[in-house]
């Protein structure tokens, strides 16, 4: 073979196919989790052939046996939150057709991005810990009979190290495939209503955060570019991403301008930092500052004074820690929780679960008082918003919606303190304490927490409705949160509320609407009020919202 051929055969070589990439793009990021998180697995284990009584556990390597997110699970979010974003079409060029779907000339659109599973880095002294749920009847307020669950799930300061690589087919499409992966890439700064990993999203589980990106481009038309990447294995790849990840964190844009200011390729840097994708979402986000405690009586007689709240005590359930088994047989639960330099240190909570269900059951309670008790358009308005509760009501089994009202994070208890109260059982007929029935509860006093609640595609009626139940928080609360709620604990008091009904709108002052006649925020406040009263009666038709 001449030195012309030799030379044209490397070329063609280093070019690929006529239809391959011209540029790979190689992306790592580290996700950290914000909170309990539960990924569970893709096939169900039957009861008999499990290894433990858990019904629910987290995915695993079959391998290794360590958790993992699969590739497919993040780009279904990923893809998910562009749709959301952008739209479907813009979702289909980054993340390719849905099945059965085809582009502009009916022809299925690969994906250019490919991603690879993900193993957990779990934090020093954790493990996959084992959560006890249960269902209240939302009639009753007591537990259903036989509802109960085990889930596993990973602690707060899990990290997973993805790997991404971004296939470009035609140069020209390079800048708008790299803003389309950034817009994605925004759900994943743990703030607003962005990805949330595994199930129970709504109550608050599956926070996570991109703490930090890199990336690499190849130009796959030359020998250097691609022999740069495909003259290295899997193994080595992943590891010279990973050790890049170790250096200062970057976001996605930064470690994409990084990447292309290292190549001089000074026309898609530009071309990149010009593309936009804009934000078509609608939400509203309320956000309150909740204390454990209740108002005195002083505070409401001759009008409100907003007097600070009475640390109460709260006890949502858990078996203690094995460091003080031999000390208390119940306790308020604390879980692993990334502090601002990302610290994980447990912390006590003021609830996942237990508080949705707190916030849900007072907007119900608020709905069946104004309309008639055997109404069916109320409880169809509220389902709407909280969810369809299918198991009270056989006959709407296969209706089941989510909750488009959502717990954004699992909120972190700052101050109050532990208070350890002995309990023990009295013979109802002579009066006498029940020999061997002493018990030790470590409840938490005091404290308050941060809630935000996020509500996708909302309308003004349900925005009345948050308003309210604000209004019952911070007033006298006739529903409590976790256990002794008939001795007085579980209250819970707002001391501030802001509530923004759009993104870049400005917030409304809930507590200064509710208690100021003259404030301008009571004339926003009143017209949405007005509207879940028309709602909830059947006085308007707004079975699709606004």
């Amino acid at each position: 073979m001449g030195r012309g051929s030799a030379a044209r055969a490397l070329a063609e070589l280093a070019g690929g196919a006529a239809t391959g990439p011209v540029r790979l793009w190689e992306f790592a990021v580290r996700l950290r989790l914000l909170g309990d998180t539960h990924v569970g697995a893709a096939h169900d284990t039957p009861r008999h052939a499990a290894q433990s009584d858990v019904d629910l556990l987290v995915d695993r390597d079959p391998g290794t046996g360590v958790p993992r997110l699969r590739a497919t699970t993040l780009a279904g979010l990923l893809r998910h939150e562009l749709a959301r974003r952008a739209g479907t079409a813009a979702a289909g060029r980054l993340f390719g057709g849905a099945a059965g779907a085809g582009g502009e000339d009916g022809a299925q659109r690969p994906s250019p991005l490919h991603l690879d599973d993900a193993t957990a880095e779990l934090p020093e002294g954790t493990g996959v810990s084992v959560r006890v749920g249960t269902r209240v009847d939302p009639d009753t307020g007591v537990v259903a009979r036989g509802a109960l669950w085990q889930t596993e799930v990973l602690p707060a300061g899990t990290v997973f190290t993805a790997h991404l690589r971004l296939h470009v087919v035609e140069e020209a499409e390079e800048a708008q495939l790299l803003a389309l992966l950034a817009a994605a890439a925004d759900g994943l700064t743990g703030e607003g209503p962005g990805v949330r990993l595994g199930g129970r999203g709504g109550r608050g589980y599956g926070a996570v955060r991109a703490v930090a990106w890199r990336a690499r481009r190849h130009d796959l038309t030359g020998a250097a570019g691609w022999f740069g990447y495909y003259g290295r294995t899997w193994e080595s790849r992943h590891a010279e991403m990973a050790r890049d990840l170790a250096r200062e964190p970057d976001g996605v844009r930064t470690a994409v301008a990084a990447a292309l200011g290292g190549q001089a390729a000074e026309e898609v840097a530009a071309a990149f930092a010009a593309a936009t994708v804009p934000d078509g979402r609608r939400w509203a986000e309320l956000r309150m500052r909740v204390a454990v405690g209740e108002r005195p009586t002083e505070a409401f007689v001759g009008g409100w004074r907003g007097d600070a709240p009475r640390p109460g005590l709260l006890m949502v359930g858990e078996a203690p820690g094995l460091d003080r088994l031999d000390a208390v047989d119940r306790a308020h639960r604390r879980r692993p929780a990334v502090g601002a330099r990302g610290r994980v240190d447990e912390q006590p909570v003021l609830g996942d679960t237990a508080l949705f269900a707190l916030l849900k059951r007072i907007g119900r309670r608020l709905a069946g008082d104004l309309a008639e008790t055997g109404d069916a358009h109320w409880r169809a308005w509220h389902d709407r918003w909280w969810g369809a509760d299918t198991a009270a009501d056989t006959g709407r089994r296969g209706s089941a919606s989510p909750s488009r009202i959502r717990l954004r994070r699992i909120p972190v208890l700052a101050g109050g303190t532990e208070w350890r109260a002995t309990r023990l059982t009295v013979d109802a007929l002579f009066a006498d304490a029940v020999e061997g029935r002493l018990s030790a509860d470590a409840l938490h006093c005091g404290g308050q927490a941060e809630v935000v609640l996020d509500v996708w595609e909302p309308d003004e009626a349900v925005l009345g409705m948050l308003t309210l139940v604000v209004r019952e928080l911070a007033t006298v609360p006739f529903d409590a949160l976790g256990a002794g709620a008939g001795v007085g604990h579980g209250r819970l008091a707002v001391v501030s509320a802001a509530l923004l009904a759009a993104p870049g709108e400005e917030a409304v002052d809930v507590l200064a609407a509710l208690t100021d006649p003259g404030s301008a925020h009571r004339t926003r406040v009143r017209r949405w009020v007005d509207a879940w009263v028309a709602a909830v009666t059947g006085g308007t038709d707004d079975a699709e919202g606004s």
